[in-house]
């Protein structure tokens, strides 16, 4: 019997152990979620009512900060930077010189970076040909004289019948044939780099034959010398150059702009010029040439400029930094600080009552400092936010407030 209740009794325990631990480990789970603190209840935020609509708790320290502004037409006057640029020296005031006659220098007169006048002396060349023309000029000019005097001698003895009219004629004809003879000899002087004054030294009776021969080189205009390739001593043919005188008080300055906006270059169109060398100055010009072709290697439209250079600052084969200003139009805009980019879309926020905003897409096309020009999504008069849109995004971000897609 005791044996018998024995193990009944261990039978009853084991079927109460089980039950026992699912109990004790009900309760521990139940301390332990009371144990763990509540979260507080959340504060008040912009709540999304209807679609795009962010609309802002009284008392919000946003609304504190918001500035709006109507949208209108506004005069815009954009701007194009250059792919690249380039100072030039202005080809029209720009003269590479170098001896019509082969020869020998005798003497140099001008240096690298003398500025010289027009007409001032280069340098000073013996030329056997030189000299041999105005021997030449001389000899007709000498003929000349002898003609004219003949002609007048004929003329006397003409009128008193001494000689008959054929006489008279034939003397006439060596008259003018010597004329002509004088006339193509001083243009050959012409031509050969002489002056008036020059040529007329030459009526004298007796020159040294060294001064005969001489010829001088002189500026064209008034400018600077960038470059000089001549030694006293030098035998030189006409095929070298011995200067280049530019004349620097203007520069050409050359920009490259993408052919995409080739249509928008124009003649007569203003330009800022920047250079590495002056940060701090910005030169002012004016565009005299839009090139007619493309590069084919870099696809890019060229555009020209002149811009005045009386301080000499701006040196050719100088980097420069080119921004063109478009005409200025009128066009519906907003200030730049009203649009804000989310993603890949723009967006605005439009004022529709003292707590509510609408966020809406917009296209914007050209921009300048102050205004973004409005292609689509906005009508004359609309309210928008300039100052505080920003804060209107981050809040619409952080509430995932629809804006016609997702943000």
């Amino acid at each position: 019997m005791n044996v018998q209740f024995g193990m009944r009794a261990s039978l009853v325990s084991l079927r109460i152990l089980p039950v026992l631990l699912m109990v004790t480990a009900h309760l521990s789970c139940q301390a332990k979620q009371e144990d763990v603190p509540k979260p507080p209840p959340p504060a008040a935020t912009a709540a999304p009512s209807e679609s795009g609509i962010l609309e802002l708790p009284e008392g919000s320290p946003i609304l504190a900060n918001l500035q709006t502004e109507r949208v209108a037409l506004r005069p815009i006057r954009t701007t194009l930077k250059a792919q690249a640029g380039k100072i030039l020296a202005n080809e029209n005031r720009l003269a590479h010189l170098s001896a019509r006659v082969p020869g020998r220098i005798v003497a140099v007169y001008a240096d690298l970076g003398d500025r010289v006048k027009e007409g001032g002396p280069l340098l000073l060349l013996d030329s056997p040909a030189f000299g041999e023309a105005q021997l030449e000029y001389r000899k007709a000019r000498n003929a000349l004289g002898v003609t004219e005097k003949s002609l007048e001698r004929a003329q006397a003895l003409l009128d008193r019948g001494a000689i008959g009219a054929g006489e008279h004629q034939r003397r006439e004809a060596d008259y003018e044939n010597a004329r002509a003879d004088l006339h193509e000899a001083e243009e050959k002087l012409h031509l050969l780099g002489m002056t008036e004054r020059e040529i007329q030294r030459l009526a004298a009776k007796t020159l040294p034959h060294a001064e005969v021969a001489q010829v001088s080189l002189r500026a064209p205009f008034r400018g600077e010398v960038i470059e000089r390739n001549a030694t006293i001593g030098e035998v030189i043919d006409p095929n070298k150059t011995l200067f280049t005188v530019a004349d620097l008080s203007t520069v050409w300055v050359r920009a490259d702009f993408p052919e995409q906006q080739a249509g928008r270059l124009k003649t007569g169109l203003a330009i800022e010029v920047r250079v590495s060398a002056y940060p701090d100055s910005t030169f002012r010009g004016t565009i005299t040439y839009v090139g007619a072709v493309i590069d084919p290697a870099t696809r890019t439209v060229m555009a020209r400029a002149e811009v005045p250079n009386l301080d000499g600052r701006l040196r050719p084969e100088m980097f420069a930094e080119v921004t063109l200003f478009t005409q200025e139009q009128s066009v519906l805009a907003v200030p730049r600080a009203a649009v804000q980019q989310v993603g890949s879309r723009t967006i605005v926020f439009l004022a529709r009552e003292p707590r509510r905003f609408e966020s809406r897409e917009v296209k914007v096309g050209e921009s300048s400092n102050d205004y973004i020009e409005v292609k689509a999504g906005l009508k004359e008069g609309d309210e928008v936010v300039t100052h505080g849109a920003y804060a209107l995004k981050s809040e619409a971000l952080r509430e995932q407030i629809p804006t016609g897609g997702p943000l």
